[in-house]
């Protein structure tokens, strides 16, 4: 039988995220909403709180499932680049690209469902630790992209068994961004919600799956788990991270239209100059706005 009362972490124990366990569900809240949830690196980022949070709620017997959500405008904006460790040599590269495989292979190992409620934007690495979550909800106003691509970064080999390669290969190789719905028909999200609905209806499914026989829902899980590694997921992973480390290796000697390193405007802009200097590239989305269209399609059927 589960615990009824609610419990919750003080803000001693972690530093970018809140926890707190209610009605058999753990809530794992993302809460660096000055950084946008961007993740960080090293023993006291918050790629290692958050996979501390998950090991807490997936060793406490009163917990049935997990909940993933943020605080402020944006449930991840990436990767947090000013604290990123040094990735000039490829033995730097492995070893930065090793610490994310260890991340997403500790959100893998847990054995309890894992549900996402998205938010505002999901960019690069938000979206990395995203294809290692279970069920995914998102508000109608989330937006997902791989912009890394833009500046000479990889990050799409954990979407592939997700989403499919030529997705993948869209987001990574033009850094668009994609809407919601988009999320939802390519396999990204399960559903998507009115953004005031969000918080309450992931809420729901979470508190549905923690009704459910825990032993059951562990071994369900882990059945669906083995059948997508047994279909090539891991042989995937592995011949895609290889590729991967070569691509952040050369990533330093990656160039914005004025001929500048990006490596070199983030030494010396900063975030802003990395972001000013990609979208010289290009503005504008390829793909067409949804809103525009319906709004077009709208007046078709109603001119004047």
């Amino acid at each position: 039988m589960r615990e009824p009362a609610d419990t919750l972490a003080g803000s001693g124990d972690y530093s970018h995220i809140a926890y707190r366990v209610r009605a058999g569900v753990a809530h794992v809240r993302l809460n660096r909403p000055d950084k946008l949830n961007a993740l960080g690196f090293g023993p006291e980022g918050s790629r290692a709180e958050i996979l501390a949070a998950l090991q807490c709620a997936d060793a406490d017997p009163y917990v049935g499932s997990i909940l993933v959500s943020a605080e402020g405008k944006a449930f991840c904006a990436g990767g947090d680049l000013t604290g990123a460790p040094p990735t000039d040599t490829p033995y730097e590269a492995s070893e930065m690209v090793a610490e994310v495989d260890r991340f997403h292979a500790g959100i893998r190992a847990v054995r309890k469902p894992l549900v996402a409620a998205v938010h505002g934007l999901c960019l690069g690495a938000g979206m990395g630790m995203l294809a290692q979550f279970d069920l995914v909800v998102a508000a109608a106003d989330a937006r997902f992209g791989l912009v890394e691509g833009r500046i000479g970064h990889p990050g799409a080999t954990e979407l592939v068994a997700v989403i499919g390669p030529a997705w993948a290969k869209f987001l990574i190789l033009t850094g668009e961004l994609i809407d919601a719905r988009v999320a939802e028909r390519i396999g990204l999200v399960l559903a998507v919600v009115a953004p005031e609905d969000l918080p309450a209806r992931a809420a729901d499914l979470a508190t549905r799956i923690a009704a459910t026989s825990s032993e059951a829902t562990i071994l369900n899980k882990a059945a669906i788990d083995a059948a997508a590694d047994a279909l090539g997921r891991v042989d995937a992973r592995i011949a895609g991270r290889t590729r991967d480390i070569v691509t952040v290796a050369h990533a330093r000697y990656a160039t914005a239209p004025d001929g500048r390193l990006f490596a070199d405007i983030l030494a010396t802009e900063g975030v802003a100059g990395i972001k000013a200097a990609r979208d010289s590239q290009f503005t504008g989305r390829w793909l067409p706005d949804p809103t525009s269209s319906k709004e077009t399609d709208d007046h078709r059927r109603h001119p004047g």
